[in-house]
């Protein structure tokens, strides 16, 4: 009897590390569930008999596109938790910070108060045309019909949530929730949160649009978890590394480096 399910996600994996690390849980006998199934197994604390994996995508880019046939080739169920607005304008915020940036400026981006990140942010977009890396709106509605595809809801905007006054808040979660059971025909019911952010007052909000959501916390979902604070392993499709993170080597190996000065 199993107490525990493997969590994983990722963003933009490549497809090769992908289907490496799919390959190594269906070699270690798991099954793969569904959003659904997983709440079900949640909701009921019952024991598994089997050994159970879940797998999530964050944002809804458009690379995502190439894991069907991966998915389709193990019959693999998967959750894209989708930004709404990057559907219509085809970007994401960070798109527009690396750019003119560098990407080891994005963390100190995130730490910007509200109205300084969305002025700065407003400039850059006005500067540069970028192509897109967010899925379309047409693209969701298909993969919403793939019946090993789950869409479920990942903010509007994608801000940092810990950032963000009340009626932010409240709109990023409703109304990502309303234009994604708008587009797919289906109840949104799941959520994670973007970056990780969160504090009591993200959890309560949630729990007014949500059933369950996810969090960054790298460990496997236990029952008895709170449901509106669900681990998940943060993967990239580095193989190697991949599994130094699932089997929890790798957080103790940055410790190490870091007392150590490596």
């Amino acid at each position: 009897m199993m107490n525990s399910i493997k969590s994983l996600y990722y963003h933009a994996p490549s497809p090769d590390g992908f289907e490496r690390m799919i390959r190594y849980y269906i070699k270690r006998g798991y099954r793969f569930i569904d959003v659904s199934e997983l709440l079900l197994i949640l909701s009921s604390k019952q024991k598994a008999i089997e050994k159970l994996a879940f797998v999530s995508l964050d944002d809804g880019r458009r690379a995502n596109l190439q894991l069907l046939p991966i998915i389709e080739k193990y019959n693999i169920p998967i959750c894209i938790f989708v930004s709404t607005d990057p559907l219509e304008s085809g970007n994401y915020w960070w798109d527009f910070v690396i750019k003119e940036r560098g990407v080891q400026k994005m963390n100190e981006f995130k730490e910007l108060s509200y109205n300084d990140f969305y002025s700065q942010l407003s400039e850059m977009q006005k500067r540069n045309v970028i192509p897109r890396t967010s899925l379309t709106v047409d693209e969701v509605k298909m993969l919403s019909r793939h019946p090993l595809v789950s869409i479920q809801s990942h903010t509007v905007n994608h801000p940092i949530l810990t950032h963000v006054p009340d009626d932010v808040l409240n709109s990023e979660l409703n109304d990502s929730k309303v234009v994604l059971e708008r587009i797919t025909g289906e109840e949104i019911f799941a959520f994670s949160y973007p970056n990780g952010s969160l504090t009591s007052r993200e959890v309560d909000a949630c729990k007014l649009h949500y059933k369950l959501a996810f969090t960054t916390e790298q460990r496997d979902i236990k029952l008895g978890d709170d449901l509106f604070l669900l681990p998940r392993y943060a993967l990239t499709g580095q193989y190697h590394r991949d599994l130094l993170k699932v089997w929890g080597v790798w957080k103790w190996l940055k410790t190490v480096s870091s007392i150590l000065h490596f």
